[in-house]
């Protein structure tokens, strides 16, 4: 039995000629950081000869140079053309749609409920009112009430009065929530309806078979309105040093057609950035020519003559308006759409991720959570402080990614075993990289910083300089029970004028790590229960005839 694989080349026409719709469903969707590649499905029997298939209700942000069709068949077909054309359709064809019409007529049947209820109520409120009338306000010939009679009829409309009041509160009450969730589903109705319209894409095939036989179609295409981002769930297991890393794709669309149980694959790659590095202009550099001297003031133009020199100026600026448009504006390069094949497809450009179970997720705009892969990566334990700005040692994990995958920057929960501990974002990491974890502040390790001495005394022969010194303590303990990597830094000043002088007292050049613009660090193995103390001791030296800011 021979089978046929067909590729296409797109025709977009106006026309279509009435055929019946063919049924098909979404197999395959593959989302990248701006849009989606959806791939659909649908099968038939056909006779020999030339045959309309019709595939309706697309969406409408169906992107016509996208459209690509592989099909397979047992009767020797041929693929003639493909026809693509907009839709306008009277009914919503989107189901979440429907259901929020639905929701809404619900509710508006609720109130005009509640609207009657309320009405009848009213009405017994103003009946009460004409019988306590009638009771105090008896006619010309009427006798006059008795006491008791009073008492009876003003218990009777109390009683009355009370549960009417009563049921009016509660419809308001019931009143006044019904219009928010309405109003909630309204907006959420508006939404939709802005980025679906009544729109949809039509795609009409026409094929040749030789003789009778199934044909399998692959439709595929690209959409807006989808797109993923990566999230991270970071566990520290201190007990045996590693990093539980859980790495996820967090995938929202509003296509505008619902992905009910598809094969779903996550891409790295940037299809809007184009294929190939932009193009640099020349940077000119040259003399500045002169201002041109101004002209001599002009008669005032005739009403005629002025006007036709303004629709001459008009042409002119939107002739330079539109070259420096199509200056600045490239015409968009083609865009390569990648298809994933495995697990993890890795590439020279990007990978993908093919997620194993089915996903649903409506085009609703909510959010799915979708699992990746869950690493176990060997973690290096520091923690590291700045004492004069926080008396605080922050627990920082330092691990390597050990795997083939591209780990995106995207944010992180970090946890301390089950505890949660911060929110932030991780940085992007290729295979092989480092990356670093920060877990919040530990009580284990206490760090104090103490202003021991200040003074400011005369210096050189003649006693016309000045030194201020500074001396400070810092005192670090483990209280833990394991051996910990502890790392913090301070500061010296930093003169920006070379009369004014800093020197570097204590402690020894040997004994710390210096960096840019005077921060020192120091880096300590401390055994369990123990302490340690550093003096940071420096002087400022200067002429005595000057002030000096920052001291």
């Amino acid at each position: 039995m021979r089978r046929t694989l067909l590729a296409l080349s797109i025709a977009t026409l106006p026309g279509l000629s009435a055929a019946a719709a063919l049924p098909s469903a979404i197999g395959a969707v593959t989302v990248y950081q701006d849009r989606a590649v959806v791939t659909r499905q649908a099968s038939t029997e056909l006779a020999a000869g030339e045959h309309e298939l019709v595939l309706d209700k697309l969406p409408a942000s169906l992107q016509d140079n996208s459209l690509q069709v592989a099909a397979k068949s047992t009767g020797q077909a041929t693929l003639l053309d493909v026809k693509v054309r907009t839709a306008y359709e009277a009914n919503t064809p989107n189901e979440r749609l429907r259901q929020l019409e639905l929701q809404i007529n619900q509710l508006d049947n609720k109130k005009a409920a509640l609207d009657d209820e309320a009405a009848v109520l009213e009405n017994q409120r103003e009946l009460v009112a004409l019988i306590q009338q009638g009771a105090t306000q008896p006619g010309k010939d009427g006798a006059r009430p008795s006491l008791d009679e009073l008492k009876a009829v003003q218990s009777l409309s109390a009683d009355t009065l009370s549960r009417a009041l009563a049921g009016l509160r509660r419809v308001e009450e019931q009143r006044t929530d019904i219009e928010h969730e309405r109003q909630a589903l309204a907006n959420e109705y508006s939404q939709l309806q802005d980025r679906q319209g009544r729109r949809s894409k039509t795609v009409t095939l026409r094929v040749m078979l030789a003789r009778p036989g199934k044909l399998d179609l692959n439709l595929s295409y690209a959409v807006a309105g989808a797109q993923w981002t990566p999230a991270y769930d970071a566990r520290l297991r201190a007990s045996d040093r590693s990093v539980d890393l859980g790495y996820f794709g967090v995938i929202n669309q509003t296509t505008g057609e619902d992905w009910n149980k598809v094969k779903l694959t996550l891409s790295t790659a940037r299809p809007s950035l184009g294929g190939g590095a932009p193009a640099l202009t020349p940077w000119v550099v040259d003399v500045a020519a002169p201002p041109p001297p101004m002209p001599a003031a002009a008669p005032r133009p005739a009403p005629a003559a002025a006007s036709e020199a303004r629709q001459m100026a008009r042409q002119k600026m939107a002739v330079q308006e539109q070259a420096f448009d199509a200056a600045a504006q490239p015409e968009p390069q083609p865009e390569a759409v990648a298809s994933a094949t495995a697990e993890l497809q890795s590439g020279a450009t990007s990978a993908s991720f093919q997620i194993q179970a089915p996903v649903t997720l409506p085009s609703d705009n909510s959010t799915q959570r979708v699992a990746i892969t869950t690493v176990k990566l060997p973690a290096t334990l520091q923690y590291q402080s700045t004492p004069s700005l926080r008396e605080a040692a922050f627990l920082t994990a330092h691990a390597s990614n050990g795997t083939e995958m591209p780990f995106l920057a995207g944010t992180l929960n970090t946890f301390l075993d089950d505890a949660f501990v911060a929110s932030s974002r991780l940085k992007a990491v290729m295979p092989g990289e480092k990356l670093e974890l920060a877990m919040g502040a530990d009580e284990g390790i206490s760090v104090k910083r103490q202003l021991v001495n200040r003074y400011t005394e005369s210096t050189g022969f003649s006693g016309n300089g000045k030194r201020v010194t500074y001396e400070y303590k810092i005192t670090v303990k483990n209280n833990k029970s394991t051996k910990e990597q502890v790392s913090f830094k301070d500061r010296l000043p930093v003169s920006r004028n070379e009369k004014i002088e800093v020197k570097l007292l204590s402690p020894s050049e040997r004994d710390i790590k210096r960096e840019d613009d005077g921060k020192l660090v120091w880096n300590w193995e401390l055994e369990p229960g123990k302490s340690r103390e550093a003096v940071l001791k420096f002087s400022v030296d200067y002429p005595g005839n000057i002030e000096v800011s920052g001291l």
